[in-house]
């Protein structure tokens, strides 16, 4: 009677052990929540910084630029499991009380979905100018003038920005840097606030200059009003989206497209490892036949390979804030954001 008493007891144990394993994986889709957002996030923000390299240096060569948008990625996981039990049902021999033993199988299959940025998505992405007031905005949430202006600014007030790409070309009146450089002085004081409003689907920008003012500052702002034909004790000035301003309270901004700023970058491409033409880069793109280990970011070009050094702060912000832009210049709904999916039952 004790011997048939250990036998069952092994094959309940056996058969609790085999239901154990079978449903080893319960719980899968809170322990892959983690694991699977931050390596799509990771892989996303790298394919994005890829992709933007691999148009600049396109452009350079004369392509047109081309961007596929991830509206959807789903990631599925399929569990196969199977298992077996063997109990002796006659008294053990040698000890053997039987055996237990099974497999769970965890595929994956993750479905990306592209979207060209073609027709009119194209238009608006990347050759509509930039609004002023996201320009502006970007200002007022403290990112530097001395870098927004340069990359994203044609013109303020009639004060042309330089612009070496060819389509484009155009000489910058000497002063541009000045005034950028006054406009950001009065950033970093806070002698000059800019402040973005919206109505409805419509925005508007004033700049207001503070009441009491430094030396520094007050020397700054007569410099802008000189040389941009500002009228000197104007309280508040509207930003307008135009080459010259038409009022002596307006402040004229002509911002540049997704497309102009892509080329004006491409300038700064080295074409089959020869430097870039002479002048100021915004950014300086390196090519040979391998890409270092340290690079912001690396990609492969017609047998070549072109990428930022990582140790290039000033490249490097300007990529970002062009990347930035890019996602600003592409206005819609949130449709066309990446929508992630992940089913893990």
């Amino acid at each position: 009677m004790a011997h048939h008493d250990a036998k069952d007891g092994r094959a309940a144990l056996a058969a609790a052990l085999l239901a154990g394993l079978l449903a080893g994986c319960t719980g899968l889709g809170p322990a892959r929540v983690g694991i699977d957002r931050t390596d799509y996030t990771e892989r996303l923000r790298q394919s994005e910084k890829e992709q933007l390299l691999t148009n600049i240096v396109a452009l350079r060569y004369g392509d047109p630029p081309m961007f596929l948008g991830v509206s959807s990625v789903i990631s599925q996981y399929t569990r196969e499991s199977s298992g077996e039990l063997h109990a002796a049902i006659a008294p053990a021999v040698d000890n053997d009380g039987g055996s237990i033993g099974g497999a769970v199988v965890l595929r994956e299959t993750p479905t990306v979905t592209y979207t060209p940025v073609t027709g009119e998505r194209f238009s608006r992405h990347l050759l509509a100018p930039l609004p002023p007031a996201a320009v502006l905005a970007m200002m007022e949430a403290g990112w530097a003038s001395d870098l927004l202006f340069p990359l994203a600014v044609r013109s303020i007030n009639g004060v042309g920005n330089t612009s070496r790409a060819p389509l484009f070309e155009q000489k910058a009146d000497d002063d541009f840097m000045e005034v950028v450089a006054a406009l950001r002085r009065l950033q970093r004081s806070q002698g000059l606030a800019v402040r973005v409003r919206q109505k409805e689907e419509t925005f508007s920008a004033l700049a207001r200059v503070r009441p009491a003012l430094s030396a520094q500052e007050q020397a700054d702002i007569a410099f802008l009003a000189d040389r941009l034909a500002i009228q000197r004790g104007v309280g508040e000035l509207r930003v307008v989206f135009s080459t010259y301003a038409h009022d002596p309270d307006e402040l004229a901004i002509a911002t540049r497209s997704m497309f102009e700023i892509l080329m004006e970058l491409a300038q700064g491409v080295e074409v089959d490892g020869a430097p870039p033409a002479p002048g100021p880069s915004l950014v300086r793109i390196h090519s040979g036949a391998a890409a270092p280990a340290d690079a912001h970011v690396a990609v492969r070009f017609r047998e070549r390979w072109y990428w930022i050094d990582g140790r290039d702060e000033a490249s490097k912000q300007m990529f970002l804030i062009t990347q930035v832009m890019l996602s600003i210049a592409d206005t819609g709904d949130g449709a066309r954001s990446p929508l992630v999916t992940i089913p893990a039952g």
